[in-house]
């Protein structure tokens, strides 16, 4: 976490609920973190497809 996001001087807010997410996955052990950010970036590559077909 950067101090910019830490004085709010980003231009992207994050929900709360996201966040506490991000947090448990990054406290994981290796392994179920890296499987768990490849399954979320297919599925941020599959909505992204999506949106441009």
């Amino acid at each position: 976490m950067s101090l910019d996001f830490l004085v709010g001087k980003v231009a992207v807010e994050v929900d709360n609920e996201l966040l506490k997410r991000i947090i448990d996955i990054q406290q994981m052990n290796t392994e179920d973190k890296d499987h768990i950010l490849y399954t979320l970036d297919a599925l941020i590559k599959s909505v992204k497809l999506k949106a441009i077909a």
